[in-house]
This record gives structure tokens, sequence and C-alpha cells, in this order.
């Protein structure tokens, strides 16, 4: 804990105000409180409707549940981290300890990779409590140890991506509520943003011709359009399981498009590449912004500082 507490001081900060009160543990127990609940559920709805076979019946059990786990943890987890990372550097400025944090030695990637790895320190607190529920599906059937894996590396990615993007919008923002708005703003224009994007495209360009236009099948214009798609965690995740499912475990496979045949990456790959492409960008913009903030902060001081004292006046 020393030689991490001399290389990354906020980090050790910041774990140590996050987890010595009692609301990591309470946000702790709703997560796993709402899981559980789901997954009750959804036991008892699909265990009604399947067969008496207990070998199919079990696999389609365990199936659903997985899905239905991922899911919800998937749409928490795009909740919690942003929310916890929007806060990061707008509760400094609000307590007023902002100018005291940039006044020291820390460089300001320091301090926002010290930020962002203590909201993702959460994160991973968060997706690891939720292997014990996979496993309650995987032991139904019907799921294979692969596609828990790239289930718990696109909570990962997901936790990265979004937390990065609520550690930027903390920098650029003056209050927690204003980052926290923007954060899930993002969220949700991601969330509905990129299927309606897609579902105007088709209606414009392929639903209403009579043939599909060359443009439409193009190499540039299906790669575009398939890393558009990839950020978006349940389509990136959904392909993937869909691939899985059809035995298909390759990183790269031919796609027969029309009469083109395609050679693309595996869905989760797409996914985990694109997001953390662009969680490096976020977090190189967010450094670079918060550093004209901590220059201008830092010479405030050293003009104060270097500033004569007043004379006293004098009294007659």
């Amino acid at each position: 804990m020393s030689w991490i507490a001399d290389r990354q001081p906020v980090l050790v900060k910041e774990l140590r105000g996050r987890m010595r009160g009692g609301r990591a543990f309470v946000v702790l127990t709703l997560f796993l409180t709402v899981l559980s609940l789901f997954m009750l559920l959804l036991y008892l709805a699909v265990r009604s409707d399947v067969g008496n076979d207990p070998f199919s019946a079990g696999q389609t059990i365990g199936k659903t549940l997985f899905i239905g786990v991922v899911t919800i943890a998937l749409i928490q987890v795009m909740i919690i981290v942003p929310a916890q990372a929007a806060a990061a550097i707008t509760s400094e400025r609000e307590r007023e300890t902002f100018d005291l944090l940039v006044a020291t030695l820390l460089p300001s990637w320091k301090i926002v990779l010290g930020k962002l790895f203590a909201a993702l320190a959460y994160a991973v607190l968060l997706i690891v409590a939720v292997v014990p529920l996979m496993g309650i599906a995987f032991f139904f059937g019907g799921v294979t140890a692969s596609e828990v894996a790239i289930a718990l590396l696109g909570l990962l990615v997901t936790a990265i991506l979004y937390g990065a993007m609520g550690i930027l919008w903390s920098v650029l923002a003056a209050r927690t509520m204003g980052a926290t708005v923007l954060a899930q703003a993002l969220n949700v224009g991601v969330l509905l943003g990129i299927p309606f994007a897609y579902y105007v495209f088709g209606t414009l360009f392929v639903f209403r011709e009579p043939e599909i236009p060359a443009w439409v099948v193009s190499y540039p214009f299906i790669y575009t359009a398939g890393a558009f798609a990839s950020i978006h965690p349940f389509i990136a995740l959904g392909a993937a399981d869909f691939f899985l499912s059809s035995g298909e475990t390759r990183l790269f496979f031919p796609y027969s498009f029309g009469q083109e045949e395609l050679w693309i990456p595996a869905p989760w790959l797409a996914f985990a590449f694109a997001g953390l492409t662009i969680a490096t960008i976020v977090i190189a913009i967010a450094i670079r912004a918060l550093r004209p903030a901590a220059a201008r902060r830092q010479e405030s001081v050293g003009r104060r500082q270097a500033a004569p004292p007043k004379k006293a006046e004098k009294t007659t």
C-alpha cells in the first residue's frame, strides 16, 4: 500500500474515503438485491414455460438467467460508474479543496487517473459480485465458460468507457449535478441514439428501395457502420452471444453480405478495442482540460505569494 501511496496518492485517498463510509456498501447491497430479485422472478417465469425434459429445461433456464443477469448488471454499471466518476473533480470544487489539489506537485494525469481508478475499483467490486449469480446460471447449463468470460470483459470495458466519460464531464462542468446529468444524458444518447439512427437510415435508404444501393454494401460503409454499432454495449455483446451460440469462436471470421464476403472481427473484440480506444482519447482530453485550470490556479497562488505585503496605514 505504501508503494501505491507514493506513486498514486489520489487513488489511495479516494479509496479510503469511498470505503470508509457506509454508502459504498449500501450501493453494493442494493445492486445485488436488484439482481437477485430479478433473477428469482425470471426463473419463476421461465420455469413455468419450459417442458418436462430436465436437460433442455435446464439449458433454457440457464441461458435466460445468464442473459437477464448480464443485461441488468450492464444497465446498473452504466448508471453507477458514470455517476460516481462525474463527482470526482466537481466535488473538489464544491468543497473548495480544488485549489489545494492543483497547488500540489501532482501532475494533471495523476489527478485524473487517480480519480478514474478509484471509480473503476468500485466498478470491479460490483462486477466481481456478479460472478456468483452468473455461476448459478452456469450451473443450470446452456452457458459456456467463454460466454461468462466475454460478459465479464464487456462489463469491465463498459465501466472503463463510461467512467472515462464521467471524469471528462467532471472536469468540464462546474457542479456535480451538471456533470451527472451530462454523463447520464450521454448514456441515454448512446443507448437510444445509435439504434434510432440505424432505424432511420434503414427506413430511408434500405427498406424503401427495390434494390440496396451499391454504396450501402461497400467495404468502407459496412466497416464504418460496424464501428458505430460496436460502441453500443448491448448490440456488441448481444451479437457476441449470438455468434458464440452458433458455434463461431474465431476472432475474425468471414461474413456474407449480399454477394460480398467480408472478414469482420468478433463483436466482443470490436467492442473491447473501440471502447478502450475511445476511453483513452477521452482521458487524454480530460487531462488536457484539467491542465489549464491547474496552471491558472498555481499562477494565481504564485502571484499572491510574490506580491509585496501592504504597508500598514499610519494612524494619527
